[in-house]
């Protein structure tokens, strides 16, 4: 069977190979059992078809049986586990999980580097493999020295494909004579070794097609995808991903060429011609990448499922849907407004397939990076389909279309938190036993340990070979048990599996229902111009209880410019010595971001409460920072300023459905406050790793003092000095309501699950090391409604595109605290101490959060001197999450007793005339 299947699998007859392999494994089973030696062959073999008929899920399972016979047999690093490693690396590839395909192909290279010798083949394929995915993962240095380091010791065969690939890098470098060097290198060698009509040299010539229609060569680029057309056909049907290539290569040559013409309605009509064939073409590449569908009809678009490739599918509609917009926009030029709303309706309905097949690519992806990498690379998609909103609500004023276009941009925000939150939710009612969600645990934990344990390691000025080559295989192997646990998840609990993979978000209707009058949710999406002669976007929503605004800006440089000037004046460590040139500039830019960010609302916002969710570096900066009128500059004078926290309270969230949706949330503790004020004092712990700690942490006298005011408002157990020990934290945090941290942190861009909150030095006979990293507090289950993170910088960290600030307040949302209040610079400790203080006042009068902290802020700029009303004192402070309040206001109780004298009052009136009459 196993010899058919073989047969039938080179003649190109997948289906009987499929059935004779899968006889042949049920055979050798029944023979001699399911975790015998004879079973790898064909299931490799069955993994490879699989692959080949782009049923990727199935390839997987099939490769892990493989896998599990290997390691039944043998241990763990035997070298024949190497080819199960490589092919699964490919098919994770091919999904587009980069990242998993980088730690398949490093496992493969390890375990082939046992035995060399009889291994060879194998370790060129896995090196070729790694800087492959160097180039994917757009690691472009690394893949060029990896690639140049290699090619010198393989064969011509070989060659061909790090000369190939190296094409493909400096492409994507912008160096021309480069690229054409390495790609006419490949030509020669696969003329010389296969002939000039290879399938090979099809798709090579399909690439450098791609690569002259990026550098304007057009006539060039046609006589290529002509040559590459004949060659693919001769090779691979017209259901082939291969094929579907070569249209989508001619549809971006009749997108991108310049149309000749001798006058502006000549101009008009070859322009049409040209977006009409382009879209010919990517329709017809639409039809080769899917199973099923053969619509030539470009206003239909292929149900989800069918695709061979998804990465495929996902870059053929959105080529189809920016040309059916650049046609719409010709539409429009000719007033031809009912042929351009039909366009745009297409590509909407492009676009939308797109963005679902992006949600059901991430479904797929188990690491959390991979995740951030599609997040990143997939950002401009979510901007195209807003895009294509903007321009239906313009053209027809359709509300449905601004509440489309909101549904975009939710989509496009923090993602993988949104994915991380709502597996977290799936868990708790999806029916998995406890034994298995403390086995994931356990995997985690481990991962992260031996993750930073490596990048610490690699800090080393001399790295151990030895230990980094260990704590890789400990990541890979525990890696592997943990996707498969979560692969039984969803195999096992549909409960689970359907909660965690719904792709909804809130809707503008919904948050209209459930918000108060006096709020307004703005949101806003960015797209940065790319240098300095092309402009940006800036999308904006505002919605209230009544209407929904649906807005766009022209941004250029200037804009982001002022973001990064006003983030500098903020966090400044020279802020004592600010001079006027200083001054001037932050309030020029300051006031320059709010023209373009809410200036032009001013008379919907006037009166309501902010809520504000940032996009990219805009959640650098507070909003309480801008100024909403230029001031005089010819003096300073920081307390007379005109800042937006003299008219807003204002809050923000990561997105609106992680606001409306899961951060809305019961008291459920039964004690109130939990703080915490270590002392650094004879801290001599290890901070070589960290360059601006290396003289160990300074202290910081006025937290204690911070502690005890917040006391003074909230009953509760307060922790200071040598007794806040992150053991003690971990033990209590679930039974509190409120948390408060005033200590240290330490950011980690690199990594930033293991930046850390520093807790005092910890006892001898302690197990905690006294950092509470990232990745920790993601393993902790809060019942508080509300954390206060008072420590330097928890709000800052890595920006992750897609994502937004990787900071270490995402940890206490994730862990079920719904509302952080959290900084964004390291905060002068005295003045902290004192706005915590008077937030804690105006919290315990029953003000919401954004509003007790508003008031706070104001209380400090009144009563500061000079000195201290530089905003650098007091506006670090922001409140991310649900702004609710914790306590009743007081204010109801006085009316209710107001209310009860007048009712007494009224009834004793009563009483006494009736009294009288009698």
């Amino acid at each position: 069977m196993n010899r058919k299947g073989t047969h039938y699998f080179r003649m190109g007859d997948f289906d009987s190979a499929v059935i004779s392999f899968k006889k042949a494994v049920e055979l050798d089973v029944k023979l001699y059992g399911e975790e015998n030696m004879r079973l790898t062959t064909p299931l490799i073999n069955l993994g490879i078809i699989f692959k080949n008929l782009g049923e990727f899920d199935k390839a997987i399972e099939t490769y892990l049986k493989a896998e599990k016979v290997i390691n039944g047999s043998y241990s763990s690093d035997n070298p024949r586990l190497g080819y199960v490693f490589a092919n699964l690396g490919t098919v994770y590839k091919l999904k587009g999980d980069y990242l998993k395909n980088q730690e398949y192909q490093k496992a493969a290279l390890r375990v082939f580097g046992s035995d060399p010798k009889r291994y060879a083949d194998a370790i060129v394929t896995a090196e070729y493999n790694i800087a492959e995915n160097l180039y994917l993962l757009k690691q472009y240095t690394e893949a060029i020295q990896t690639s140049l380091a290699n090619v010198g010791r393989v064969d011509e065969d070989s060659k061909s494909y790090y000369y190939s690939l190296l094409a493909r890098v400096y492409s994507e470098l912008g160096d021309v004579e480069m690229t054409k060097n390495y790609y006419q290198k490949t030509f020669d060698i696969l003329v010389q070794l296969k002939g000039e009509d290879s399938y090979d040299l099809g798709l090579e010539y399909s690439d450098y097609t791609s690569f002259l229609l990026s550098v304007g060569a057009y006539d060039e680029a046609l006589e290529y995808v002509k040559l590459s057309e004949t060659l693919v056909a001769k090779y691979f049907t017209k259901k082939s991903l291969q094929y579907s290539d070569v249209m989508l290569n001619f549809g971006d040559y009749y997108l991108q060429r310049s149309s000749e013409a001798s006058g502006l309605n000549d101009f008009y009509t070859k322009r049409k011609e040209d977006l009409l064939l382009a879209l010919a073409y990517y329709q017809k590449a639409l039809v080769a990448g899917t199973d099923g569908f053969s619509a030539l009809d470009f206003s239909v678009n292929p149900a989800l499922g069918q695709e061979i490739s998804e990465i495929q599918l996902l870059e053929v509609l959105k080529k189809k849907a920016y040309c059916l917009e650049t046609l719409a926009d010709l539409n429009l030029s000719a007033s031809d407004k009912p042929e351009a709303v039909a366009n745009l309706t297409i590509a909407l309905d492009a676009i939308e397939k797109a963005a679902e097949l992006i949600h059901q690519i991430r479904t797929g992806y188990v690491s959390e990076d991979s995740q951030f990498f599609l997040s990143e690379n997939q950002e401009s998609t979510f901007m195209s389909a807003v895009g294509i909103a903007y321009k239906l609500f313009q053209q027809t004023n359709v509300v449905g279309y601004a509440q489309k276009g909101f549904e975009f941009a939710e989509k496009s925000k923090s993602a993988s938190f949104l994915a991380s939150i709502k597996d977290s939710k799936a868990k708790k009612f999806g029916g998995i036993p406890d034994s298995l969600l403390n086995r994931e645990d356990y995997l985690k934990m481990n991962i992260s340990s031996y993750k930073e344990m490596l990048f610490e390691e690699n800090q080393n000025s001399e790295p151990d070979s030895a230990r980094i080559e260990l704590f890789n295989s400990k990541i890979f192997q525990l890696g592997e048990e943990y996707g498969q646990l979560v692969q039984l998840f969803e195999d096992s609990f549909p409960n689970y599996y359907s909660f965690k993979y719904k792709n909804e978000v809130v809707g503008v209707e919904d948050i209209q229902k459930r918000m108060s009058r006096k709020t307004a949710v703005v949101e806003y999406l960015i797209e940065e111009p790319n240098d300095q002669l092309h402009v940006g976007q800036i999308f904006k929503f505002i919605i209230t209880d009544s209407e929904v605004r649906f807005t766009r800006e022209t941004i250029d440089s200037t804009f982001v410019a002022n973001i990064e000037s006003v983030y500098q004046f903020l966090t400044s460590p020279k802020y004592l010595f600010t001079g006027k040139e200083e001054y001037k500039g932050y309030v020029t830019a300051a006031y320059q971001l709010y023209q373009v960010l809410l200036d032009p609302d001013r008379l919907v916002l006037e009166n309501r409460e902010l809520v504000v969710v940032p996009d990219d570096k805009l959640a650098y900066i507070p909003f309480d920072a801008l100024l909403s009128q230029m001031p005089d500059t010819s003096k300073m004078n920081f307390r007379t300023l005109p800042y937006l926290v003299n008219d807003y309270s204002i809050s923000y969230t990561y997105s609106a459905t992680l606001l409306y949706n899961y951060f809305d949330k019961a008291k459920l503790a039964q004690k109130d406050l939990l703080a915490f004020a270590p002392s650094y004092v004879d801290d001599d712990r290890d901070y070589t790793e960290i360059s601006e700690y290396r003289a160990g942490l300074l202290p910081l006298p006025a937290v204690s003092k911070e502690v005890d005011f917040v006391g003074e408002y909230v009953s509760g157990d307060i922790f200071k000095d040598s007794l806040a020990q992150e053991s003690q934290f971990k033990r209590a945090a679930s039974d509190y309501d409120i948390l408060h941290l005033a200590m240290h942190t330490l950011i980690n861009d690199t990594l930033p699950m293991y930046s850390k909150l520093a807790f005092s030095k910890p006892y001898m006979d302690e197990a905690e090391d006294g950092w509470l990293n990232t990745n920790e507090i993601y393993t902790m289950d809060l019942k508080a409604r509300m954390a206060v993170l008072s420590a330097c910088n928890t709000g800052s960290g890595k920006l992750q595109k897609g994502e937004g600030v990787m900071s270490l307040a995402r940890g206490f949302l994730y862990a079920g605290c719904p509302s952080i209040v959290m900084t964004l610079w390291e905060v002068e400790d005295e003045s902290g101490a004192h706005i915590m203080k008077d937030f804690y006042k105006f919290l315990s009068k029953g003000k919401t959060k954004n509003e007790a902290l508003r008031s706070a802020k104001l209380a400090h700029i009144q009563n500061a001197d000079p000195l201290k009303a530089h905003p650098h004192y007091w506006l670090g402070y922001v409140v991310v999450g649900n702004p609710e309040p914790l306590f009743k206001s007081k204010d109801i109780y006085f009316v209710l007793i107001i209310f009860g004298v007048i009712v007494f009052l009224f009834l004793d009136q009563i009483y006494r005339k009736k009294k009288a009459r009698d």
